[in-house]
């Protein structure tokens, strides 16, 4: 599943582009919608991102070599984990580090595994390919993951009674656990559920008209749309599972007891 063709946008479109541009600025202009300093910075902000992007994307798509390539993925993973813990009110110095990790295997094993069953790759380490699909797959595990976290521990640190009367009542520690679980995994994956449907009507028409203009056959591009659905679904909940095991040791002690409150609420320091 090899795209053939590429497109080469020169002089004519970069003019379109611009008087694409002039259309909202016009407007702004003509009906004074006092959106003139929001709509100049939005633009320096997206082309700002996107040079920075595309200058390293260039220099990393050039070299195509395999040590750059993953230590761009676990750059790209320290920075996701960053922002995953402090979003979730986390403490950095016991949760960074199974965070990381967490989202660098998942990314590594789904990553490989859709370029090696999908692209019939030899290489599936190759630019072209892996930069791309693990890319997608970190981004989708930032806002799930860090609302999940959150509401894992604030359950256990706000309905700490309920996880023993779950005890007392016959529960075992895994199925006291797996309540706080399942509301976890439900915060993770609701998000991407709803943006589902904007994915499929507001991107997905986008997506697929681009692979079609750069030589994708209509099949192949449909396949593509969709196992970049299943990727979203599969990697943030596998990542925030296995994060939670890797956090186990700060929330229980050796007899599968919640630790006591105060080492609880050291989770948000």
């Amino acid at each position: 599943m090899i795209i053939e063709k590429t497109m080469n946008i020169g002089f004519m479109g970069i003019c379109i582009l611009v008087i694409l541009l002039c259309i909202p600025v016009y407007l702004i202009y003509f009906y004074k919608l006092n959106l003139q300093r929001k709509f100049a910075m939005a633009i320096t902000k997206a082309v700002g991102y996107l040079a920075v992007t595309g200058i390293m994307l260039e220099f990393v798509f050039r070299l195509n070599n395999v040590i750059l390539n993953i230590l761009w993925v676990i750059f790209l993973s320290l920075l996701t984990s960053v922002v995953t813990v402090s979003r979730a009110k986390l403490s950095m110095k016991r949760y960074f580090i199974p965070a990381f990790f967490s989202t660098l295997i998942v990314t590594f094993i789904i990553g490989i595994l859709v370029i090696m069953a999908v692209f019939s790759t030899g290489n599936p380490f190759d630019t072209r390919y892996f930069i791309p699909i693990t890319g997608f797959i970190i981004g989708g595990i930032i806002e799930s993951n860090a609302k999940a976290l959150d509401a894992y521990y604030a359950g256990l640190r706000n309905h700490c009674a309920l996880f023993y009367n779950l005890l007392g009542n016959g529960a075992s520690h895994h199925q006291a656990v797996k309540y706080f679980i399942k509301r976890s995994l439900e915060r993770n994956m609701l998000p991407s559920l709803g943006r589902m449907a904007y994915i499929i009507i507001g991107v997905t028409p986008a997506v697929m008209w681009a692979m079609l203009l750069a030589g994708t056959n209509i099949y192949s591009a449909i396949l593509i749309e969709l196992l970049a659905l299943a990727v979203m679904l599969a990697a943030s909940p596998l990542a925030l599972l296995l994060t939670l095991v890797l956090t186990k040791r700060y929330t229980f002690d050796e007899y599968g007891k919640l630790s006591t409150q105060k080492q609880i609420n050291e989770t948000e320091e």
